[in-house]
């Protein structure tokens, strides 16, 4: 490729990624590093353009990924993005905004292959919310275990993040079933964070006694990303109308909802968000980067459904900028061991069942 032509090439990319971005006016744009060098591998793969509302996403210590899908699909691929398997949930409900929705890779799974997913399931004419413990061998599941049950649910906020912290604690989401109050009422699960072990029973810890309830006055938790070097919980929820929030999560904090969204009395009495957001961008699974490799080393990595974009944040300076615009709504991001990022795309409607998401991956451009 001759210098002249490649210079013309990225200029036109610049032009169009400009045009794709969604921010606000204070956001600083940071894209993505050019691939039109050559002998210079792209830093952005497309690993798969197939899958099927695609809510979760969890990588393996041997690289291989995992993505949960809604319809009650666990997709196993290679690092290539090959399909390996897809591992199906007889009893899944899927619904707008019920199913398989959280996924999350136990933190000694070199010793027992154990992996944890939470999803919707249908009761006679109730429906649950489950986790359940899956193990693997050969990209498919030899055994699982319910390790809590009857977690309240309807067909929306029914939350379903899971990630394991710094304790070897499970941390997970349960949004409020559109029944607002309940948040605030301690005896429901509902508009919860809650801690558990990784059997299912309750720390002996936890601020509430003989409760698995960590935090409340959440409205849909969908995102949580753990801080392992500084030992601090980020936790994403949209609000009803703008006021989207990214809390730190302290045990036995109250953050407020239904009363109150991104500190909007006068005088609260509630925990305040560390980061709001109006217009919304309705901020969804985030990642704390601990790679040097992208220079995001120590940042919130948060993906946006309406945002439609990532969003890099640097929790101590508070500084944020966006990359990757330009593929519609973003599901969740993670990062392997190696310091890659892996996207999925949530763009399928569920109304219309049309379209497919993708899975992305921004690697180093050496």
């Amino acid at each position: 490729m001759k210098k002249a032509t490649a210079i013309i090439i990225g200029i036109i990319i610049i032009g169009i990624s400009i045009i794709t971005i969604k921010n606000t006016p204070s956001d600083t744009t940071i894209l993505l590093p050019s691939p039109f060098t050559e002998k210079k591998e792209s830093p952005l793969k497309t690993l798969s353009d197939k899958l099927d509302f695609p809510t979760s996403i969890g990588v393996l210590p041997d690289g291989r990924i995992l993505v949960a899908e809604q319809k009650g699909n666990i997709t196993f691929l290679n690092n290539n993005g090959t399909v390996l398997n897809k591992y199906k949930l007889n009893d899944n409900y899927f619904n707008e905004g019920a199913g398989l929705l959280g996924l999350t890779i136990s933190p000694k799974f070199d010793k027992n292959s154990y992996f944890y997913i939470y999803y919707t399931y249908k009761n006679n004419d109730k429906i649950f919310n489950k986790i359940v413990r899956l193990q693997e061998k050969n990209n498919t599941i030899i055994d699982k275990k319910t390790v809590m049950d009857r977690i309240p649910a309807s067909q929306l906020h029914n939350g379903g993040v899971l990630k394991f912290g710094p304790d070897g604690k499970l941390y997970v989401t349960v949004g409020d079933n559109t029944i607002s109050e309940s948040a605030q009422n301690l005896s429901s699960l509902r508009g919860k964070v809650l801690r558990i072990n990784d059997d299912g029973t309750i720390p002996h810890d936890n601020p509430f006694k003989n409760s698995a309830i960590y935090s409340y006055g959440h409205r849909n938790g969908v995102g949580l990303a753990w801080d392992f070097n500084n030992k601090i919980l980020y936790e994403s929820e949209a609000g009803a109308t703008g006021n989207d929030e990214i809390n730190i999560i302290k045990p036995g904090q109250n953050y407020g909802w239904p009363v109150e969204q991104c500190g909007n009395l006068e005088k609260s009495r509630f925990t305040q968000p560390e980061f709001c957001f109006t217009p919304s961008i309705y901020p969804s699974g985030m990642t704390i980067s601990n790679s040097t490799k992208l220079g995001y080393e120590g940042k919130l990595i948060v993906a946006t459904l309406n945002g439609e974009h990532l969003r890099i944040i640097d929790p101590k300076s508070k500084e944020q900028s966006i990359i990757l615009t330009g593929f519609g709504k973003l599901k969740d991001v993670t990062e392997d061991k190696g310091g890659s990022l892996y996207i999925i795309t949530g763009n399928k409607d569920f109304y219309q069942n049309t379209g497919s998401d993708k899975l992305l991956k921004i690697i180093k451009n050496d």
